[in-house]
């Protein structure tokens, strides 16, 4: 077992209270084995692989909640009017990622002030070279050059443009494709691994697909430091201004 999942395996055991018998991931799933030049590329990306607990070893229940939502909003568990609530839209789209190992991004977020100017990568987001997707923006259509002010057109072009580029050069690990952070995962690894991201203020962009693949998206963040618990859904289609975004690659 290379040292990364050795080590996030560790924190994982610690934080949940898991007994070493007990499997995080499911039958399927493999600890990627990639060639140095792969494991160099995604590290300039900075895609760090990730363990995500299988539903078996760490269930999506009302104790897994309150560890990791403790200030969620007095509404998460309220269905809407034809829709489901928050915690079950989270439950039914974090099945796709438990049990299995996934690629985040740890770019940092910078501190937002108004006009969208501010790029990923250090904690003001003065510098347009510190964010190593700023090459592909453009392509994308990002107006402004930076992850915010984007908006759902422009956001799949870029991961369809990363993805295919990736794909093209043979620098994407076999079974996986690149796309938005998941919700959960976001407050999962975050939560264990980078609470240094809950020390900005804005909010990020997180999404899953339904059942009859449209887009569910969420502005999620921190209500404190330290906290991910902030979540709303939003429409495909509203302002977008303050949203930024991190990317991850998952298996197909």
């Amino acid at each position: 077992m290379p040292a990364w999942a050795t080590e996030r395996e560790r924190k994982l055991r610690e934080f949940f209270g898991l007994a070493p018998e007990i499997d995080l991931l499911s039958g399927q799933a493999a600890i990627p084995d990639l060639p140095p030049a792969m494991t160099e590329h995604l590290a300039q990306f900075n895609l760090e692989w990730h363990i995500i607990p299988s539903a078996d070893a760490v269930p999506f229940d009302d104790s897994y909640v309150a560890r990791l939502y403790p200030m969620r909003a007095r509404d998460f568990a309220k269905p809407g009017y034809q829709i489901a609530s928050c915690r079950e839209a989270l439950a039914t789209g974090h099945r796709r990622h438990q049990g299995r190992i996934i690629g985040v991004e740890t770019t940092l977020k910078p501190h937002y002030l108004p006009g969208n100017r501010q790029l990923y990568g250090t904690p003001y987001g003065f510098d347009a070279t510190v964010d190593p997707f700023s090459p592909y923006l453009g392509h994308a259509g990002f107006m402004t050059g930076t992850r915010y002010a984007h908006h759902y057109a422009s956001l799949r072009q870029l991961v369809n443009v990363i993805n295919q580029d990736w794909q093209a050069e043979g620098s994407m690990p076999v079974g996986y494709r690149l796309t938005i952070c998941p919700p959960a995962v976001f407050n999962l690894v975050g939560t264990i691994f980078h609470p240094e991201w809950s020390e900005t203020e804005t909010v990020e962009l997180g999404f899953y697909r339904d059942d009859h693949g449209n887009a569910q998206c969420y502005a999620v963040g921190s209500n404190a430091p330290g906290d991910f618990s902030y979540l709303h859904e939003i429409e495909t289609d509203s302002d977008w201004t303050l949203l930024g975004f991190r990317t991850v690659l998952v298996p197909n």
